[in-house]
């Protein structure tokens, strides 16, 4: 997510519109704004989720929330990316696009997401 952002601020500095920066605009320097700090609060919780298990003490509804949160935020923050990118964020020679395409599956993989929901429901 951190990367995904950092290249999404470079590129919107780099890229103008209407005489600007794209980064100049409050709705794209908002956006990034919040992509930064759902990048840095999963971060967070996940530094918490490898400490908790590294002490033996993360539980499974624990391991259940940090896979289904941080995947779903990794592709909210990505796909947000991509808008910002415009039509460029969707071809396959920018970074950002293969971001996008590798991390849909993280809600699948090592049990979707659906299946994280019912763990954390049964710990409840």
């Amino acid at each position: 997510m951190t990367r995904a952002v950092e290249d999404t601020v470079a590129y919107t500095k780099s890229r103008q519109a209407f005489g600007h920066s794209l980064f100049e605009f409050q709705n794209t320097a908002f956006e990034l704004a919040e992509c930064q700090t759902i990048a840095r609060t999963c971060a967070v919780f996940l530094d918490h989720c490898i400490e908790a298990h590294l002490r033996g003490e993360l539980d499974p509804s624990e391991a259940a929330m940090v896979k289904y949160w941080l995947t779903e935020q990794q592709c909210a923050v990505i796909d947000r990316c991509v808008q910002l990118h415009g039509g460029y964020g969707y071809m396959r020679e920018y970074l950002i696009a293969r971001m996008y395409e590798d991390a849909r599956v993280q809600k699948i993989y090592a049990g979707a997401n659906e299946v994280m929901k019912g763990i954390i429901a049964k710990s409840l």
